[in-house]
């Protein structure tokens, strides 16, 4: 098929063969056959919001090292699949976190910047995730609904093109578990990842743990995670709830949970003998 004259072929829009060095503002927005792109080494700029909404965009490779000034205005905005941001010279770690600035951190700056997979870009990186942890979901739900933003909507409700965006009514419970995601996440990838910021992404989830503010920290492993297991055995070294504790969580989830309900059991046996030797 055919978006705006180029070829997708299974998904795929392979741009590396043409001789082109910029695209347009929105020239692929909305579009939802796009899976993944290959850019060419040509590329100098990409407009704003040049792939925005392209709801099903899950990897994005660049045969060129990363520049400053390649990036218009959101250019990936609202991609939520996305996972992958590949520069020559990125490596796995750096190609995620990069992708995560557009569609859960909600950094456009940090996909622009100049120190892109350097010590100080990871810095940056959570510095804007400690600002979000501190925000109020709320007043940020209030504040998106009054100002909104002229092209992208926030949840995907309102339209692309002119219109204010739409609010569902667990707007703020998705902020919330998208923080505890992020948490997880920069956990598992802990490059640069200092002891302050640990100790504060620690404190995050505790606080929303099951039983309070909602059990944010705990849901989210289900209901934005997939049940991860390494995300699970976070949360119960940093919560480290007692064996009543693990059958609330067991008594919380849903039967699909079965590799969940069986970890936390053999924890719970876990503890028992541990009480035993006591």
């Amino acid at each position: 098929m055919t978006e705006n004259g180029y070829e997708i072929k299974e998904g795929i829009l392979d741009l590396s063969g043409l001789n082109i060095d910029r695209i347009e503002n929105k020239r692929f927005l909305g579009a939802k056959a796009v899976r993944e792109v290959i850019f060419p080494a040509g590329i100098e700029y990409i407009g704003d919001w040049a792939f925005a909404k392209c709801s099903n965009l899950e990897k994005v490779t660049f045969p060129q090292k990363h520049v400053h000034g390649l990036f218009g205005k959101d250019v990936f905005k609202g991609c939520d699949n996305l996972s992958e941001i590949r520069f020559l010279g990125t490596d796995d770690v750096t190609s995620y976190l990069l992708a995560l600035c557009t569609n859960r951190l909600y950094c456009d700056h940090l996909v622009r910047a100049d120190d892109v997979g350097k010590k100080s870009w990871f810095e940056k990186w959570d510095i804007s995730l400690v600002s979000l942890l501190k925000s109020d979901d709320e007043k940020n739900a209030i504040a998106a609904a009054l100002c909104g933003e002229e092209d992208i909507s926030y949840d995907g409700i309102g339209s692309v093109d002119g219109e204010l965006p739409g609010q569902t009514p667990d707007y703020v419970s998705k902020m919330a578990n998208e923080k505890c995601t992020l948490c997880y996440i920069r956990l598992e990838y802990d490059r640069y990842l200092s002891d302050g910021t640990r100790e504060t992404i620690e404190d995050h989830i505790l606080k929303n743990s099951l039983g309070n503010c909602g059990g944010h920290s705990f849901y989210s492993i289900f209901e934005m995670c997939d049940g991860n297991l390494s995300y699970l055995s976070r949360y119960l070294d940093i919560v480290r709830p007692d064996r009543d504790g693990i059958r609330q969580m067991i008594s919380a989830l849903s039967p699909r949970d079965v590799y969940a309900m069986s970890y936390l059991l053999e924890r719970s046996n876990r503890l028992a003998g541990d009480d035993l030797m006591l």
